[in-house]
C-alpha cells in the first residue's frame, strides 16, 4: 500500500509543473515603468502552447493585440506582440485568451516576457491612478524625446552649416587664387609683349 502511494506520489511530481518563483515585493509604478521595455494594455488574442524549449519544457506564446502604449511606439499596422512563457521553474506570466491586460514586458534576445514580479494585472484590476500615472510618465517621456531629437536636428544643423561654410570658405580662396593668378599671367604677357616689341625695334634700328 505504501509502495503504491509513494509511486502514485511521484508519477504526480513527475507530471506536474513545478514553479519556484519567489518575488520580494512588486516594485511601484515608476520603478517597473523604467525596468520595463514595453508598458501596454492589450487582449490576449491566441495562445500557442505546442512548443518545447532546448531542456524539453513547455513553453507558451501569447499574442497580444495592443490598445494603447505607455512605453514603446506602436505604428499602425504593428499592433501585435508575442508574450513567452516557459512552463516550468520560472517567474513568467501566463494569460487567458480573450482577457485585457496591462502588461509591463521585458525583452532578452529579442525575445518578450512579462514577470509574475510584475505590476502585470488584469485591466479590471488595475486602479485608475496606476493608468493616469503611467500616462504622465509616458508623455513625460514622449517629451524628453522629443526635445532630444530637436536638439540633435539643430546639432546636425550646425553641423552641417559648419561644412558649408568652409566649403564656401575654400571655394572663396579658390577663386581668389585663380583671379590672382589670371592677373599675374596677364601682366607677364603685356611684359613680354612690351619686351619682344622693344627687342623688335632695338634690331631694326640696329640694321
Amino acid at each position: 500500500m505504501i509502495k503504491k502511494v509513494l509511486f502514485i506520489l511521484f508519477l504526480f511530481l513527475m507530471s506536474s509543473e513545478v514553479y519556484c518563483c519567489d518575488c520580494s515585493g512588486k516594485p511601484s509604478i515608476k520603478e517597473n515603468w523604467e525596468l520595463a521595455h514595453q508598458v501596454f494594455i492589450g487582449k490576449i488574442v491566441k495562445v500557442d502552447s505546442l512548443l518545447y524549449g532546448s531542456y524539453g519544457q513547455k513553453v507558451y506564446v501569447f499574442s497580444v493585440k495592443i490598445s494603447k502604449s505607455y512605453k514603446g511606439e506602436i505604428f499602425p499596422g504593428y499592433e501585435y506582440r508575442d508574450l513567452l512563457a516557459n512552463g516550468s521553474g520560472s517567474c513568467d506570466n501566463y494569460f487567458n485568451i480573450g482577457e485585457e491586460y496591462l502588461i509591463y514586458s521585458n525583452r532578452s534576445n529579442y525575445v518578450l516576457s512579462s514577470s509574475m514580479c510584475s505590476r502585470t494585472a488584469l485591466l479590471k484590476n488595475v486602479d485608475l491612478e496606476e493608468l493616469s500615472v503611467l500616462d504622465k510618465l509616458n508623455k513625460a517621456y514622449l517629451n524628453d524625446n522629443e526635445v532630444k531629437v530637436s536638439k540633435l536636428r539643430n546639432d546636425l544643423d550646425y553641423q552641417i552649416d559648419l561644412v558649408k561654410n568652409s566649403f564656401q570658405e575654400k571655394l572663396k580662396r579658390k577663386d581668389l587664387t585663380i583671379y590672382i593668378l589670371s592677373l599675374l599671367s596677364f601682366i607677364l604677357i603685356v611684359i613680354l609683349l612690351i619686351s619682344f616689341f622693344k627687342n623688335k625695334r632695338s634690331f631694326k634700328r640696329n640694321n
